[in-house]
């Protein structure tokens, strides 16, 4: 009888040294568990694509956002036929743990067994994006949410902090930084029917999932499954205004404000002068950009089924 093949693409860092034997511990008993641990910033991409090409059945992202999204985009090199096999599940390990909010599912290995078990498998839509380079068009799959304006600037600043700070210090000691300096970027955004919108732009978010930011639900509307993109413009203000926000945020319910606008779009294209695109908590490139929606293009492990509902 062939065994369910579990592969597992551990953070390096972020994970704790003793998981390994947990994973062992718990999986390898009733599943053939293969276990990859990442060396570099790119390499759990290929660590994913080498998995899904080999045939395992479910590939676990164990980190933050940051894995998750490594894996998500090495999946998506495969071919379409390999894709149908596998299911990606995440353990998160992160700082912000943004996508997995989306998911329902937490760092329990409880809950990771319980979802193979009983194989809550749920299709999800991704957000595909193009980009123009020097080597000619990128594309990056991303799971959770693009965005330009204050939240870019906030990963960018997180970079350029000391990197023996604490990840969780750096990130809101960036956010403090950035809130007290940042002014709105002008934008440009058109639509798929044609419709073109500018404006000097605080925030410019194109979500999948609802969270970014270590839990701020900026996308209250949107959902992984319902082939749409979410786009929440925040116009004009500063730093400031966006803490006067945050009660709304945390609670992922829309914002009351005039300057705030929210849209549901398939596809989009956004420019602008040195605007920073972050995606998934990663520097991406700058704009101009294209974004459009895959629908129900990747399996995924969750414990919450359509439309957010809990199993």
């Amino acid at each position: 009888m062939v065994q369910t093949r579990l592969v597992f693409i551990l953070h390096g860092l972020r994970c704790p040294r003793s998981l390994p034997d947990r994973l062992l511990q718990r999986f390898a008993a009733h599943y053939q568990v293969d276990i990859h641990i990442t060396t570099s910033a790119v390499s759990a991409e290929d660590m994913a694509l080498q998995a899904v090409a080999q045939g395992c059945d479910y590939l676990i992202a164990v980190g933050g956002d940051g894995t998750i999204h490594e894996v998500i985009n090495g999946v998506m090199r495969a071919d379409a036929a390999a894709r149908e096999r596998v299911a990606v599940g995440a353990l998160p390990f992160g700082t912000g743990n943004d996508f997995v909010r989306s998911l329902g599912v937490n760092d329990s290995l409880e809950q990771l067994e319980q979802l193979i078990a009983s194989q809550r498998v749920r299709r999800i839509d991704l957000g595909r994006l193009s980009l123009r380079g020097e080597a000619g068009e990128r594309v990056i799959w991303f799971g959770n949410i693009a965005s330009l304006g204050i939240s870019s600037a906030i990963v960018e600043q997180v970079r350029r902090l000391p990197g023996w700070l604490p990840a969780s210090v750096a990130f809101y000691l960036s956010i403090l930084l950035t809130l007290l300096r940042y002014r709105p970027r002008r934008m440009q955004l058109t639509l798929e029917g044609g419709e073109v919108i500018s404006g000097d732009f605080l925030s410019l978010c194109v979500a999948n999932g609802r969270y970014f930011g270590s839990g701020l639900g900026i996308a209250p509307m949107a959902r992984l499954d319902d082939g749409l993109l979410e786009v929440v413009m925040i116009k004009r203000g500063g730093g400031l205004d966006f803490l006067r926000h945050l009660p709304s945020l945390r609670k992922a319910q829309p914002v009351l404000d005039e300057r705030v606008r929210y849209l549901s779009v398939r596809s989009l294209r956004i420019e602008g002068q040195a605007c920073p695109l972050e995606v998934d908590g990663e520097l991406a490139g700058y704009a101009p950009v294209h974004i459009e929606v895959l629908p129900q293009a990747l399996r995924c492990l969750s414990a919450l089924g359509p439309q957010g509902v809990a199993h």
